[in-house]
């Protein structure tokens, strides 16, 4: 199909913007079904909680080889293999007559995803010119929001009102239309870098490292983090990492470049990424509590709540992608990340008698944080790597983001127990009443979490100091090897 150039991008743009939102959907809408799935296979939380789980591992521990695999191959044919392996997970989830099976069929639409956000970032990357990266990677980023806020209402429905088998099967529409617009309209890509031995070695060690990392950090409250399984877990992951990085410092085609991290630029904007999602998922993990135990709000209210925020990121990315492109990422990334820490210490202020109105206004704070920051700070990190990396640096995006997630979760999930346990027995000896010593303990855990938000935000807003300090020329993420 003749394409012009210029028109070209935008093509590119609007093919990943369907993928991405097809992807994007999954999260949120598999969710809500996991109580509907105990329910249904007679199985218990920690059963059932690994069919999101090891959506999570697999995508982790797989996305930087796969974006290795984007940059020899084609980024094209990554791409649309991932949509097709990700629609046939759906259909295959959606027969599954155990849970077992859905399990081991999550981990098929895992891998698809994962080829296809690795590339995503990618393509739109190699497709615009620098000046208008951020403005690209902007609208990428609202989609995403999109997907993340219709995700749990569109699951919802479909739970409610066929079962949860239809969580599945209705979006394989969606899959085959993403397929059928990638396969004409992406231009395939000529391929740059000729060495085409794949580090299995390497590949093997990041991933089992990074599983073992994830296993431990998702269920370290549960089992308990001084427990043998939780610490033989993160023993053989730092164990596994470490050779990971002794192969890659010896092989000569590495999955993941370790070069790059001696670019200040990139390796304080991949570690910025991290820490931003591990802060705001450290609020968003408090948050329903908070509005449904708490303060007693009605689930439908504290759904509309909570869909603040990506519906605010998905009128902010794209303003906030377009202005950096204008006038340099660094600074953006910088207000996105102090407001993200502000928004989150304001938030101490919240106690049982809080109005929805001031909770309207930290919300607001902490959506417009959000969607300053993710694009601009994006464009850094896919402007610091050559064009023959963009697969790399697409999946390093994605990979820091599950990182980071994971590690929030992790830490303000137990700060949150233990504070909330603390203050619930202090409160019932003083002769509280059960109902309102819950809901005290409640806000007790919430301010533990954002506690935790705070003090991600506070490191990054620090790294990103010194990386303009120690990088002052390179900081806005234009000046870097990618041609077009």
């Amino acid at each position: 199909m003749n394409i012009s150039i210029f028109r070209y991008k935008w093509v590119a743009l609007a093919v990943v913007a369907a993928g991405t939102l097809t992807v994007t959907l999954d999260e949120g809408s598999v969710r809500v079904v996991l109580p509907e799935l105990a329910t249904a296979f007679d199985a218990v939380a920690d059963d059932v909680v690994w069919v999101w789980l090891i959506y999570l591992l697999v995508g982790a521990g797989l996305m930087l080889s796969l974006g290795w695999i984007g940059d020899v191959l084609g980024r094209k044919r990554v791409y649309t293999f991932g949509l097709v392996l990700f629609t046939v997970g759906l259909g295959l989830s959606s027969i599954s007559s155990s849970l077992g099976q859905l399990i081991a069929f999550r981990g098929v639409q895992a891998i698809g995803a994962a080829m296809t956000v690795a590339m995503s970032n990618a393509i739109v990357t190699a497709s615009f010119p620098a000046e208008e990266r951020g403005r690209a990677l902007g609208i990428v980023a609202a989609v995403v929001s999109v997907g993340l806020l219709a995700g749990p209402m569109i699951g919802g429905v479909l739970v409610e009102w066929i079962d949860w088998r239809a969580v599945f099967y209705v979006r394989i529409p969606v899959g085959i239309v993403s397929i059928l617009l990638a396969v004409p309209l992406l231009k395939p890509e000529t391929v740059i870098r000729s060495q085409r031995s794949f580090d299995r070695a390497g590949a093997t060690t990041l991933f089992l490292g990074l599983c073992c990392i994830l296993v431990a950090v998702n269920r370290g409250q549960s089992l308990g983090w001084v427990s043998l399984p939780v610490m033989g877990l993160i023993t053989a992951g730092v164990v596994l990492l470490l050779a990971f990085a002794r192969i890659e410092r010896t092989v000569y085609d590495p999955v993941l470049d370790l070069s790059l991290f001696s670019q200040r630029v990139f390796a304080s904007a991949s570690i910025s990424h991290a820490l931003f999602y591990a802060s705001t998922i450290a609020v968003g993990f408090g948050m329903p509590f908070l509005f449904l135990q708490a303060l007693s709000f009605p689930a439908s209210i504290a759904g509309l709540l909570l869909a603040t925020l990506p519906g605010i990121r998905v009128l902010v990315s794209p303003v906030a992608g377009r202005l950096s492109d204008r006038f340099g990422s660094w600074r953006f990334t910088l207000v996105g990340m102090s407001l993200i820490g502000g928004g989150a210490a304001l938030m101490w202020t919240i106690d049982n008698s809080t109005g929805t109105w001031w909770l309207l206004v930290l919300l607001g704070i902490m959506g417009v944080g959000m969607g300053v920051f993710v694009a601009p700070n994006t464009s850094i990190i896919m402007g610091t790597v050559s064009k023959a990396r963009l697969g790399t640096a697409s999946a390093m995006v994605a990979t820091t983001r599950q990182v980071g997630h994971s590690l929030g979760l992790a830490i303000a999930g137990t700060a949150f127990a233990h504070a909330k346990l603390v203050h619930l027995d202090r409160l019932l000896t003083q002769g509280v009443t059960p109902e309102l010593a819950e809901a005290k303990a409640t806000v007790a855990g919430f301010h533990a979490t954002v506690t935790v938000a705070v003090v991600f935000a506070i490191i990054g807003v620090a790294l990103l100091l010194v990386q303009k300090i120690t990088a002052p020329a390179d900081v806005s993420g234009n000046a870097c090897g990618v041609t077009h």
